[in-house]
C-alpha cells in the first residue's frame, strides 16, 4: 500500500510537472490532456483518474499552493502581528511577493493572464480557481474587523495584476518602464506607502479594531 500510494505521488507529480512547461509554452488555452500525458510520459487515463479531466487538473494545480501560500494554523499564529504598525508590512510584503513571483515565473504569468484577460471554458476554470485561493488568502491574513478589506485587496491586487501584463509587453505606465527592475522598485515602494497609510488609517478609526498577537513575540516569518 506504501508503494502504491508513493508511486501515486510520484506520477501525479510528473503530471504537475509537465502541466507547469505547457502552461509556459502554450499558455492555459493550449494545454490539452494528450500533450501533457505525452511531456509526463504517462496514459492520459491516469490523468482523469487522478484529477477527473483537465478542468480537475487546473483546479488541483492552482489551489496545491505553489501560486499562494497554504498557511496552517500554527503559521497564521506566527504571522499574527504583535504591533499596531505591523500590518502594513504584513499586507506589503504578501502581495510584492506574489507578483514577483508571477513576473518571474512563467506558468504562473500565464494563470494571471488567463484570470485576467482570456475568456475560455479553461480559462473560467482557473480563474475561478484563483479567485478561490487569492480570497482565502486575503481573509486568513486580514486580521482586521470592521473595514471592507476585501475590497481594499482587489484593488490593490487587481492593480498589481494589470501592472504585471502590462510589463510583459515592455510598456510604461504613466510613464513608469514596467520591464525594468527600476521601475518595479518604484510601484513596490508605492504599494508600502499605501499599506502603511491603510494601516494608519485602521489604528485611528474607531470602526476598526486589530486581532494582535498576544505572546508580544514578533514573527520571522517575512
Amino acid at each position: 500500500m506504501e508503494k502504491v500510494k508513493r508511486n501515486r505521488a510520484q506520477t501525479s507529480q510528473r503530471i504537475i510537472n509537465a502541466l507547469e512547461e505547457v502552461i509556459a509554452e502554450k499558455g492555459i488555452d493550449g494545454i490539452g490532456i494528450n500533450r501533457i500525458s505525452e511531456k509526463a510520459g504517462v496514459s492520459k487515463v491516469l490523468i482523469y483518474r487522478y484529477f477527473g479531466g483537465l478542468d480537475g487538473l487546473l483546479s488541483y494545480y492552482v489551489k496545491m499552493g505553489r501560486l499562494f501560500p497554504l498557511l496552517s494554523p500554527v503559521t497564521l499564529e506566527q504571522l499574527r502581528p504583535v504591533h499596531e504598525n505591523d500590518l502594513a508590512k504584513l499586507w506589503y510584503k504578501q502581495l510584492v511577493h506574489s507578483f514577483r513571483f508571477f513576473r518571474q515565473f512563467p506558468a504562473a504569468y500565464q494563470i494571471v493572464k488567463a484570470t485576467v484577460t482570456e475568456d475560455s471554458p479553461l480559462a473560467d476554470e482557473v480563474s475561478k480557481a484563483f479567485d478561490e485561493e487569492l480570497t482565502r488568502l486575503v481573509e486568513q491574513l486580514s486580521f482586521v474587523k470592521g473595514a471592507d478589506f476585501k475590497a481594499i485587496s482587489a484593488i490593490m491586487a487587481g492593480a498589481m495584476a494589470n501592472l504585471t501584463l502590462l510589463s510583459k509587453n515592455n510598456r510604461t505606465f504613466v510613464g513608469i518602464d514596467l520591464a525594468t527592475e527600476e521601475g518595479w522598485q518604484r510601484i513596490e515602494e508605492a504599494v508600502r506607502v499605501i499599506y502603511t497609510g491603510l494601516n494608519r488609517m485602521a489604528v485611528q478609526s474607531a470602526d476598526v479594531s486589530l486581532d494582535l498577537h498576544s505572546t508580544g513575540v514578533p514573527s520571522r516569518y517575512w
